[in-house]
């Protein structure tokens, strides 16, 4: 099955992103947007993982999180990678708590590492996917609206747990479901 390693968020959050999200809907196309059930930060893509080394998996998490304690993390303002002159991802970015999602992403990702799974190359930058941009757009209205956007509070709360979550992909959209939750 396909595993990522995540913090989900709370239904305000969420509400407050798709509020801003579904305003870029009808400025910007084509554009495959992340849907406001699925919104969350990715922590650890690990794709492909066995049925059997699931169960391992969620241990070693738990394993490599005790004892790292709850955080605030707060959503502010909006971008995209690698630029805004050749968007490919927009994102919300994080603010409080930026650094230890960093530092808690860093930690799975070197433990997990350790047991034979892939190693991130690229260093990992706290962010929320809510699109992405597959062929060329007219990228004034996303500069336009990324600049009125670049200091707006989407909230904040406390991350006391991550998720292993299981992505299934379907045509209309990938379905995520949790299939552990390990606590901070």
């Amino acid at each position: 099955m396909r595993i990522f390693i995540s913090i989900e968020l709370p239904e305000t959050i969420k509400d407050n992103i798709a509020g801003a999200v579904n305003k870029m809907r009808t400025m910007l196309t084509p554009v495959k947007w992340v849907e406001k059930k699925n919104l969350h930060i990715t922590l650890k893509f690990l794709g492909w993982v066995e049925d059997e080394k699931v169960k391992g998996l969620e241990d070693c998490v738990a394993e490599c999180v005790k004892g790292f304690g709850a955080f605030e993390l707060e959503f502010s303002g909006m971008g995209a990678f690698p630029d805004l002159k050749r968007p490919r991802v927009i994102w919300v970015g994080t603010k409080d708590g930026a650094e230890s999602s960093k530092e808690l992403a860093d930690k799975i990702d070197c433990e997990i590492s350790e047991k034979g799974f892939r190693e991130e190359e690229r260093e990992y930058t706290p962010h929320l996917t809510v699109g992405r941009i597959k062929e060329r757009i007219d990228v004034a209205p996303l500069m336009d609206f990324i600049a009125e956007h670049e200091r707006t509070d989407f909230g904040k709360f406390k991350v006391d747990h991550v998720s292993v979550m299981k992505s299934t992909l379907r045509r209309t959209g990938p379905i995520y479901d949790e299939i552990g939750r390990i606590s901070l």
